[in-house]
Protein backbone atom coordinates (compact mmCIF):
# COMPACT_ATOMS: atom_id res chain seq x y z
CA UNK A 1 0.00 0.00 0.00
CA UNK A 2 1.20 3.23 -0.93
CA UNK A 3 2.23 5.08 2.19
CA UNK A 4 -0.23 8.28 1.87
CA UNK A 5 -2.48 5.55 1.61
CA UNK A 6 -1.44 4.28 4.68
CA UNK A 7 -1.52 7.67 6.04
CA UNK A 8 -4.92 8.57 5.13
CA UNK A 9 -6.06 5.12 6.44
CA UNK A 10 -4.70 5.99 10.12
CA UNK A 11 -5.73 9.37 10.19
CA UNK A 12 -9.42 8.08 9.29
CA UNK A 13 -9.22 5.65 11.88
CA UNK A 14 -7.37 7.97 14.51
CA UNK A 15 -10.91 10.08 13.38
CA UNK A 16 -13.53 7.67 14.38
CA UNK A 17 -11.82 6.76 17.02
CA UNK A 18 -11.80 10.15 18.45
CA UNK A 19 -15.58 10.51 17.19
CA UNK A 20 -16.40 7.76 19.73
CA UNK A 21 -14.76 8.98 22.70
CA UNK A 22 -16.57 12.30 22.58
CA UNK A 23 -20.25 10.94 21.41
CA UNK A 24 -22.54 11.23 24.65
CA UNK A 25 -23.39 8.83 26.63
CA UNK A 26 -26.97 7.63 25.29
CA UNK A 27 -29.72 6.20 27.69
CA UNK A 28 -33.15 4.77 26.96
CA UNK A 29 -35.87 2.95 28.25
CA UNK A 30 -38.50 0.68 26.97
CA UNK A 31 -42.02 -0.47 27.69
CA UNK A 32 -42.08 -3.56 29.21
CA UNK A 33 -45.73 -3.77 27.52
CA UNK A 34 -44.57 -3.14 24.00
CA UNK A 35 -44.68 -5.67 21.07
CA UNK A 36 -43.08 -6.06 18.58
CA UNK A 37 -44.83 -5.10 15.14
CA UNK A 38 -43.54 -2.90 11.79
CA UNK A 39 -44.08 0.67 11.66
CA UNK A 40 -44.79 1.91 7.94
CA UNK A 41 -44.23 5.55 8.52
CA UNK A 42 -42.53 7.86 11.19
CA UNK A 43 -42.76 11.35 11.87
CA UNK A 44 -40.45 12.98 13.75
CA UNK A 45 -41.30 16.57 15.59
CA UNK A 46 -38.95 18.65 17.35
CA UNK A 47 -40.47 20.70 19.94
CA UNK A 48 -37.70 23.43 20.32
CA UNK A 49 -37.14 27.36 20.81
CA UNK A 50 -35.19 28.27 17.90
CA UNK A 51 -36.38 26.80 14.68
CA UNK A 52 -33.15 26.04 13.70
CA UNK A 53 -32.51 24.12 16.01
CA UNK A 54 -35.71 22.23 15.26
CA UNK A 55 -34.84 22.03 11.64
CA UNK A 56 -31.37 20.13 12.44
CA UNK A 57 -32.41 17.39 14.27
CA UNK A 58 -36.07 16.09 12.46
CA UNK A 59 -33.57 16.53 9.31
CA UNK A 60 -30.91 14.47 11.17
CA UNK A 61 -33.23 12.28 12.02
CA UNK A 62 -35.11 11.72 8.92
CA UNK A 63 -32.37 10.87 6.99
CA UNK A 64 -30.67 8.57 9.73
CA UNK A 65 -33.87 6.65 9.15
CA UNK A 66 -34.14 6.84 5.91
CA UNK A 67 -30.50 5.69 5.43
CA UNK A 68 -31.84 2.15 6.97
CA UNK A 69 -34.90 2.04 4.91
CA UNK A 70 -37.27 3.60 6.93
CA UNK A 71 -40.39 6.14 5.47
CA UNK A 72 -39.81 9.49 7.72
CA UNK A 73 -41.22 12.56 7.42
CA UNK A 74 -40.27 15.94 8.90
CA UNK A 75 -42.91 17.23 11.43
CA UNK A 76 -42.27 20.67 9.87
CA UNK A 77 -44.34 19.32 6.82
CA UNK A 78 -46.95 18.40 8.50
CA UNK A 79 -47.21 21.22 11.68
CA UNK A 80 -45.32 24.55 10.68
CA UNK A 81 -44.00 26.41 13.62
CA UNK A 82 -46.87 28.61 13.39
CA UNK A 83 -49.50 26.14 13.64
CA UNK A 84 -50.09 25.10 17.42
CA UNK A 85 -52.47 21.95 18.25
CA UNK A 86 -55.23 22.91 20.27
CA UNK A 87 -55.16 19.66 22.12
CA UNK A 88 -53.52 16.04 21.82
CA UNK A 89 -56.49 14.92 20.26
CA UNK A 90 -55.99 17.48 17.79
CA UNK A 91 -52.10 16.82 17.61
CA UNK A 92 -53.06 12.75 17.22
CA UNK A 93 -56.35 13.52 14.57
CA UNK A 94 -53.65 15.35 12.07
CA UNK A 95 -51.00 12.75 12.63
CA UNK A 96 -53.57 10.02 12.05
CA UNK A 97 -54.83 11.43 8.73
CA UNK A 98 -51.47 11.34 7.29
CA UNK A 99 -51.18 7.81 8.35
CA UNK A 100 -48.49 7.67 10.81
CA UNK A 101 -48.20 5.12 12.77
CA UNK A 102 -45.13 5.74 15.06
CA UNK A 103 -44.28 9.51 16.02
CA UNK A 104 -41.04 10.42 18.17
CA UNK A 105 -41.22 13.90 19.28
CA UNK A 106 -38.02 15.29 20.42
CA UNK A 107 -37.26 18.07 23.59
CA UNK A 108 -35.11 19.84 25.99
CA UNK A 109 -36.02 18.83 29.47
CA UNK A 110 -32.92 20.16 31.03
CA UNK A 111 -30.79 22.93 30.44
CA UNK A 112 -27.09 23.76 32.79
CA UNK A 113 -24.24 25.67 32.45
CA UNK A 114 -21.22 23.57 32.42
CA UNK A 115 -17.30 25.46 33.44
CA UNK A 116 -14.51 23.52 31.84
CA UNK A 117 -11.26 24.13 32.76
CA UNK A 118 -8.40 24.23 29.85
CA UNK A 119 -4.96 23.21 30.58
CA UNK A 120 -2.46 25.86 29.67
CA UNK A 121 0.78 25.04 28.27
CA UNK A 122 4.94 25.88 29.31
CA UNK A 123 8.27 25.19 27.73
CA UNK A 124 11.23 25.56 29.21
CA UNK A 125 14.99 25.03 27.53
CA UNK A 126 18.23 26.19 27.44
CA UNK A 127 21.50 24.70 27.49
CA UNK A 128 24.14 24.79 30.21
CA UNK A 129 28.41 24.15 29.90
CA UNK A 130 31.02 24.19 32.71
CA UNK A 131 34.58 24.18 31.93
CA UNK A 132 37.32 25.25 34.59
CA UNK A 133 40.44 25.68 33.14
CA UNK A 134 43.66 25.51 35.58
CA UNK A 135 46.31 27.93 34.49
CA UNK A 136 49.96 27.83 36.24
CA UNK A 137 48.65 31.20 37.40
CA UNK A 138 45.80 29.75 39.05
CA UNK A 139 43.55 31.74 37.05
CA UNK A 140 39.90 30.13 36.81
CA UNK A 141 37.75 30.40 34.31
CA UNK A 142 33.84 29.22 34.61
CA UNK A 143 31.58 28.76 31.50
CA UNK A 144 27.24 28.81 32.66
CA UNK A 145 24.48 28.35 31.11
CA UNK A 146 21.22 30.11 30.19
CA UNK A 147 17.30 28.99 30.54
CA UNK A 148 14.66 30.29 28.38
CA UNK A 149 10.67 29.51 28.35
CA UNK A 150 7.45 30.36 28.02
CA UNK A 151 4.21 29.88 29.53
CA UNK A 152 0.39 29.92 28.01
CA UNK A 153 -2.08 29.87 30.96
CA UNK A 154 -4.75 28.08 31.61
CA UNK A 155 -8.52 29.72 31.21
CA UNK A 156 -11.86 28.42 31.75
CA UNK A 157 -15.23 28.02 29.37
CA UNK A 158 -18.74 27.96 30.04
CA UNK A 159 -21.23 26.08 27.65
CA UNK A 160 -24.87 25.50 27.68
CA UNK A 161 -25.69 21.76 27.74
CA UNK A 162 -29.40 20.68 27.32
CA UNK A 163 -30.69 17.30 28.12
CA UNK A 164 -32.42 16.46 24.97
CA UNK A 165 -35.06 13.63 25.26
CA UNK A 166 -37.17 11.66 22.56
CA UNK A 167 -40.09 10.04 22.92
CA UNK A 168 -41.61 7.31 20.92
CA UNK A 169 -45.58 7.52 20.61
CA UNK A 170 -47.41 4.14 19.10
CA UNK A 171 -50.49 5.29 17.43
CA UNK A 172 -50.65 1.99 15.20
CA UNK A 173 -53.76 1.26 17.83
CA UNK A 174 -51.55 -1.90 18.64
CA UNK A 175 -51.00 -0.09 21.93
CA UNK A 176 -53.17 0.80 24.12
CA UNK A 177 -53.83 4.49 24.66
CA UNK A 178 -52.19 4.63 28.21
CA UNK A 179 -49.50 2.16 26.95
CA UNK A 180 -48.56 4.53 23.95
CA UNK A 181 -45.23 6.00 24.83
CA UNK A 182 -43.42 2.65 24.22
CA UNK A 183 -39.18 4.58 24.35
CA UNK A 184 -37.45 7.19 25.51
CA UNK A 185 -33.96 7.85 24.40
CA UNK A 186 -31.98 11.19 26.32
CA UNK A 187 -28.28 12.53 25.80
CA UNK A 188 -26.78 15.50 26.42
CA UNK A 189 -25.92 18.07 23.73
CA UNK A 190 -23.77 21.41 24.09
CA UNK A 191 -24.97 23.91 22.06
CA UNK A 192 -22.70 25.04 19.34
CA UNK A 193 -22.68 27.51 16.24
CA UNK A 194 -22.60 23.95 14.46
CA UNK A 195 -26.05 22.08 15.45
CA UNK A 196 -26.17 19.57 13.03
CA UNK A 197 -22.91 17.69 13.58
CA UNK A 198 -24.40 17.60 17.16
CA UNK A 199 -27.95 16.97 15.59
CA UNK A 200 -26.18 14.15 13.34
CA UNK A 201 -24.16 12.21 16.66
CA UNK A 202 -27.45 12.43 18.15
CA UNK A 203 -29.52 10.99 15.28
CA UNK A 204 -27.33 7.92 14.53
CA UNK A 205 -27.53 6.92 18.44
CA UNK A 206 -31.25 7.13 18.68
CA UNK A 207 -31.73 4.87 15.44
CA UNK A 208 -29.31 2.53 17.15
CA UNK A 209 -31.00 2.00 19.99
CA UNK A 210 -34.40 2.17 18.22
CA UNK A 211 -33.31 -0.80 16.07
CA UNK A 212 -31.20 -2.56 19.11
CA UNK A 213 -34.25 -2.73 21.42
CA UNK A 214 -36.59 -4.00 18.16
CA UNK A 215 -38.92 -0.52 18.36
CA UNK A 216 -37.97 -0.84 14.57
CA UNK A 217 -36.59 -3.06 12.69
Amino acid sequence: MHITKKIALANLILFTILLQQCAPTFTSWQSPSFKEHEFKKIVIIGMFQRLNTRSAFEEEIVKELERQGHVAVHGMSVMPPSYQPASEKDLERILLKENFDLVLMASVVDRERETTYHQGTSYYGGYGMYNYYNYNYGYGMYYGGYGTGWSDPGYYSTSIVDLVETKAFDISGKSKPEEATIWIGQSKITESSNMSKSARIYAKQLVNDLKKRNIIN
